[in-house]
């Protein structure tokens, strides 16, 4: 039996459709691995930086009271043969030890960290706004990139719809001082600033009105200090 189109019997026909499907299937299959393979490269160096964040640990501030307590406890405590006998020969002079304590001072706090408005001008995301608040904490960093994560919902920038924007892309950051850089880690195809691209893991320092590009999305930095 042939088809009303060729002289290929529908055997033939048949074997050679299946043939071009396992083809296609097989061509979709390593496409789907090699993203999976990206995503997982991706993912395992968010992990590692949460990883690093939480064993980093932070500097906590001393007590006032506790630091009064510990000098307290660690002043001479007079006995009650002591006491009796200068009772009764200093009648009227205060006693000098609690004063002579000094009262520790907290640290002073630094400059205040700015926080970014964030205008997306280009790409899937164009006319996007968002205010991003990195602190100078090793986990108060304000993540970028196509992930849809708690952190770069709740604190960073998702750009979920730029294929080109990898899953994560980079996060932006203040020190003491008040300064916000960015850093790219790792993406796929690059942060750029004009034509030149960023170099991974070197902070670049952002400065009021500054615009960077992360995928198809160019985004416009404005520096707001908090009130």
């Amino acid at each position: 039996m042939t088809t009303s189109h060729s002289s290929m019997s529908v055997e033939d026909y048949l074997k050679s459709r299946c043939i071009e499907i396992a083809s296609d299937i097989t061509s979709q299959a390593n496409k789907m691995e090699k993203q999976l393979k990206e995503e997982m490269k991706e993912a395992r160096k968010e992990l590692m930086g949460v990883h690093e964040d939480c064993v980093g640990g932070t500097e906590m501030d001393i007590d006032e009271g506790e630091n009064d307590k510990e000098n307290s406890s660690s002043a001479p405590k007079s006995s009650s043969s002591y006491s009796s006998s200068t009772a009764s020969t200093s009648t009227s002079k205060p006693s000098s030890i609690s004063s002579s304590v000094p009262r520790s001072t907290r640290k002073k706090r630094g400059p205040a960290i700015p926080h970014v408005s964030v205008l997306i001008e280009s790409g899937p995301h164009t006319n996007l706004i968002a205010v991003l608040k990195p602190t100078a904490a090793k986990a108060g960093f304000a993540y970028v990139g196509r992930s849809t994560g708690k952190k770069f919902r709740e604190s960073g920038l998702s750009l979920h719809k730029d294929l080109e924007v990898s899953t994560t892309h980079g996060h932006f950051k203040a020190s003491k001082d008040g300064s916000i850089y960015f850093v790219d880690t790792g993406s796929t195809n690059g942060t750029f600033v004009g034509e030149e691209q960023l170099e991974e893991g070197s902070p670049l320092l952002i400065k009021d009105g500054a615009r960077i590009r992360c995928g198809a999305s160019m985004m416009k930095l404005t520096l707001t200090t908090p009130e």
